[in-house]
């Protein structure tokens, strides 16, 4: 360093000692580093902050002559210490580091300027009966306000208040072209915040920077703004490559694979965002709205990608478990928790963006009420849709049918295809695939032939009036035979049963009811078939017949009434006919 430049940073050492020794406080040293700032009246509030700052002014000279990571690492602790005495509760918590650093140079800058006030003017702790001191306090002729905290963690602590915090720049730039009355390392503080740097920077190399690289961005240094921008944007596009990448080597995966490959991509984002907050912009040192507008980006980053992150680590937990042995792909289980992850998915990624709004200044229970009231009116809206939807829960829960179980509901059959979470797809015998809300599908009588686990042969055969009770009871015998030596059909107590049921207005009806050791479909068509066609030459090779459908109508009139008018009627060569053996029944003629 040349000689002018030594000579200037001993001066400033000796001046910030001797404003110390004016302050009658003493360097962070001397204090225990584990004592909290006083802040227990308007009084210690005041004298904490001047101390705290003198302490900073002076680790900052140190930095100056040599940067190095501790010399840096104190000088950010006593900014902590420093921020710790402003009330931020209006500030989001995403820029309350940014705003209360710049709200300690702002203050400092403007304090140097006012004239000193005496300490035996500021309330303190020692008042009169032991009463609490005011709880406000302006600084003399000013608007700089120290109240107590009524509420939250920080209750009964005397801060700087929000209105203070908010109208800090106002008070700097209307005085900060005053020289300072007070001694002072640095005339304008909240400059050397500006420019400040870690010690990834080295002053030799900004110094060497042209003067237009100083210009001022949103309040933040244009070479600065831009190393963030160029930054960020390398690992954007290292981040969407790797996306791309991923996209077209899951294509040959499995689904849980597929899942976990593509968790990187989010697990990444938060990576970026997380180290550019704690590692690199701590380094550049942002100041300004353009601070504020880069720490609010880096939290909508990191709460992206967490929600995404959360999104898919259920569905991979979901993928993983269907994948394992002990879970059929098309069970109900696998249905069942693919629509759990559904929920779940939504419900985790929602709360983590909820979250993240808290962050960035959204209150969290307004942003709940709102989606609370919101989602009351879309349910209402929709409530067809969620009534579906617990069609679909409650078709999960009793499981009347699983995928690929043909089904019986109403008038309709077929075999279930898919069940959502707001339908089911059911393919016809036609080959038609059939939606069916959930809600009307648990609604209806569902018969499950696919859970059966035999078939009922249960027919009913007419044979002909004229068969004799003797041939009747041959035929029922060899009917009984005929059933009961079928491989399929199971014999046992009272099974099979042949009788006879009904002496029907044509026929002698006959029941013939046995159980089918299958529950397939097909092989219960054919074993009927085969029962059926026995039957059928069993009454073909007996002296019996099948009886059909057949009615008799007889014609009367009053024989009494028409008795002479059909013997008027006769006349010789013609010839009556008359019907016999029906009561009543009337003589008709035919004649040739």
């Amino acid at each position: 360093m040349p000689s002018s430049a030594g000579t200037e940073l001993l001066a400033r050492v000796l001046l910030t000692a001797l404003s110390l020794v004016l302050a009658g406080q003493t360097l962070a040293q001397d204090r225990h580093p584990l004592e909290p700032l006083d802040v227990s009246s308007p009084r210690a509030t005041y004298d904490s902050f001047v101390s705290v700052m003198r302490e900073i002014e002076a680790g900052y000279l140190s930095y100056r002559a040599s940067k190095s990571v501790d010399g840096e690492g104190d000088i950010r602790d006593a900014l902590v210490r420093a921020r710790a005495l402003f009330d931020l509760s209006d500030v989001p918590p995403a820029t309350q580091a940014e705003v209360g650093s710049a709200s300690v140079g702002y203050l400092f800058d403007v304090l140097v300027r006012l004239p000193l006030v005496d300490p035996g003017t500021i309330p303190g702790s020692d008042v009169a009966d032991g009463d609490e001191p005011a709880a406000l306090w302006h600084y003399p002729d000013t608007e700089i306000t120290i109240h107590r905290v009524e509420e939250g963690e920080r209750a009964g602590a005397y801060l700087f208040s929000p209105d203070t915090v908010a109208r800090l720049p106002l008070f700097h730039e209307l005085i900060i072209d005053l020289p300072p009355v007070r001694p002072t390392a640095y005339s304008n503080w909240r400059a050397e915040q500006v420019g400040f740097t870690g010690p990834l920077f080295p002053y030799d190399l900004i110094e060497a920077l042209p003067d237009s690289f100083e210009v001022q961005v949103l309040g933040t240094p244009v070479w600065k703004a831009a190393v963030v921008f160029l930054v960020w944007a390398g690992l954007l596009l290292v981040i969407l490559a790797w996306w791309r990448a991923v996209r077209r080597w899951g294509e040959a995966m499995q689904t849980h694979w597929r899942l976990a490959i593509k968790l990187t991509v989010p697990a990444f984002l938060c990576l970026a965002a997380l180290a550019m907050r704690s590692a690199f912009l701590p380094q550049v040192n942002l100041s300004g709205p353009f601070a504020e507008g880069v720490h609010i980006w880096d939290s909508i980053v990191l709460t992206a990608g967490l929600a995404w992150a959360a999104w898919l680590a259920i569905y991979l937990v979901v993928e993983a478990i269907v994948a394992s042995p002990t879970i059929r792909e098309d069970s109900y289980d696998a249905h069942l928790l693919y629509l759990l992850a559904r929920v779940g998915a939504f419900v985790a990624a929602a709360a983590v963006l909820v979250t993240g709004a808290s962050d960035l200044g959204i209150p969290s229970l307004g942003l709940v009420a709102g989606l609370s009231v919101g989602g009351l009116a879309f349910a209402l809206a929709a409530q067809s849709t969620v009534e579906n939807l617990f069609g679909g829960v409650s078709i999960f829960a009793d499981r009347p049918f699983r995928i690929g179980d043909f089904i019986r509901y109403g008038a309709m059959s077929g075999t279930v295809e898919r069940i959502g979470p707001r339908s089911s797809r059911i393919r016809g015998a036609d080959g038609s695939l059939t939606t069916v809300p959930n809600a009307d599908l648990a609604k209806l009588h569902v018969t499950n032939y696919a859970a059966r686990e035999k078939c009922l042969f249960n027919h009913v055969f007419g044979l002909s009036c004229k068969t004799t009770p003797a041939d009747l009871e041959a035929l029922l015998a060899q009917f009984r035979d005929h059933v009961a030596a079928h491989p399929m059909v199971e014999t046992g107590p009272g099974m099979p049963r042949v009788h006879v049921v009904a002496l029907g207005p044509s026929s002698i009806d006959v029941e013939i009811r046995a159980t089918v050791a299958t529950a397939d479909w097909g092989t219960f068509l054919n074993t009927q078939e085969e029962l059926i066609l026995g039957v059928m030459r069993l009454v073909d090779g007996s002296r019996a017949a099948l009886a059909l459908p057949s009615q008799t109508v007889y014609l009367g009139r009053d024989r009494g009434k028409y008795v002479a008018e059909d013997q008027a009627r006769a006349a010789p060569g013609s010839i009556s006919v008359i019907a016999t053996g029906v009561p009543d029944a009337r003589a008709s003629e035919v004649k040739p």
